[in-house]
């Protein structure tokens, strides 16, 4: 686990017992729990710390630095108990596994020889504590086992962890379908964006299917759009194949009989052809591209175009809880900006379609954004309780 996140455990911990934290605060706690299960197991672990202090002196005014010091030893991983699927969930990892929103995480046992009433003390503290804090992530278990679909709302970002051992990303206002057979790992991206990590496995393809397109892989890292303007496939590690949705071939099938080949010079190893010699080497099946790491395509029903070059880092900023816009249209603007705020962004003006949006915002403060666009002397910002429209001046 990254510094960052004990650093953010830390701040909530040392926030809590002062005392005083409005409701603004504990909505904004709520929100960054939903986050990451990593968050959860931060928080815990820092709050064990706080408890294991010597002389447990509540007066002891704790910096966050210590804390994270304290959180990183060696000894001082808290014990949580593994949260297990039935055996009736198919798409559930059995065994333990990254960091999921719908699971917890069992962590190492702790060496410290602590008295058995410090010990008492602190498991009835763990036991409210991780009560309470994991009831964030249960509505997502519930939901899986009842119908097999992870959503998320506005603003959340979600782990997912799959039995093959591939990692979902789900980002805000998404939703997928999981439909694993003992053929194919299908995903169906039903609305928004996610970034898969696919663990590798020849004989059984991993397929995700966005409406517009399909993607399959075997084993690599890459994330998918749904956009209004199509989806958009971005390859950050490896390889994949994509098709149209109105494509017939079964993807499944050429996936378990071979690997994907890298892109030539020669257009005709990128688009698969049914005439392929077959000493070519591996080929994508007929009417579908090979995309290679560091290239995107946006596919649409009606068009397969070539990928072109893409800047992962910008395309996956989510993750990292950035918006990056790179002379983007004002109504790809106000999409992304939807996603992560209850209050909408509305353009109002046709005329607005060629007004260009760049630089780098955060996710989780639509102040910078807003800020951004009332500075602008073309804009006529309006704002209320209920949205946010734009005009032209």
């Amino acid at each position: 686990m990254n510094v960052q996140i004990y650093e953010e455990a830390s701040d909530w911990v040392v926030k809590h017992r002062g005392g005083g934290v409005d409701a603004q605060e504990k909505q904004a706690f709520d929100r960054w729990l939903r986050e990451s299960p990593q968050h959860v197991r931060a928080y815990l672990e820092i709050s064990a710390i706080w408890e294991d202090v010597p002389a447990l002196d509540r007066s002891w005014n704790a910096e966050a630095d210590e804390l994270v010091a304290r959180a990183r030893a060696d000894g001082n991983v808290v014990p949580l108990p593994t949260c297990r699927p039935t055996a009736d969930d198919p798409d559930f990892a059995t065994s333990p596994a990254p960091p999921s929103a719908a699971t917890s995480e069992r962590v190492a046992e702790s060496a410290d020889p602590a008295p058995f009433v410090r010990k008492h003390h602190k498991r009835r503290f763990l036991t409210a504590l991780a009560a309470s804090v994991l009831a964030v992530v249960a509505s997502a278990t519930w939901l899986y086992l009842q119908h097999g679909v992870y959503s998320t709302n506005v603003g959340e970002h979600r782990w997912l962890t799959l039995t093959d051992g591939s990692v979902v990303e789900l980002n805000a206002r998404s939703r997928i379908k999981v439909q694993y057979t003992g053929d194919e790992r299908r995903i169906q991206l039903l609305e928004g964006q996610a970034l898969f990590h696919v663990a590798k496995n020849k004989q059984r393809p991993f397929v995700v299917d966005s409406g517009d397109a399909r993607v399959r892989a075997v084993g690599t890292s890459f994330d998918v759009y749904r956009a209004k303007k199509g989806t958009v496939v971005t390859v950050v590690e490896g390889r994949v194949a994509v098709a149209t949705s109105q494509h017939r071939t079964d993807l499944a099938s050429t996936g378990s009989q071979s690997e994907l080949a890298p892109y030539g010079n020669d257009p005709g190893t990128r688009i698969g052809s049914e005439k392929a010699s077959a000493g070519a080497g591996p080929q994508a099946a007929a009417g579908e591209i090979l995309i290679a790491a560091g290239e995107q395509v946006v596919v649409t029903q009606a068009e397969l175009p070539r990928p072109t070059q893409a800047d992962t880092a910008a395309a996956t900023a989510w993750v990292r809880r950035s918006l990056v816009f790179d002379a983007s249209p004002l109504t790809e603007v106000a999409e992304e900006f939807n996603r992560y705020n209850v209050r909408p962004l509305v353009i109002e003006d046709a005329d607005l379609i060629d007004f260009r949006v760049s630089g780098v915002f955060s996710s989780v403060d639509p102040a910078l954004l807003i800020r951004f666009l009332h500075a602008q002397p073309e804009l006529v910002v309006q704002e209320t309780e209920a949205e946010i429209r734009v005009r032209k001046r």
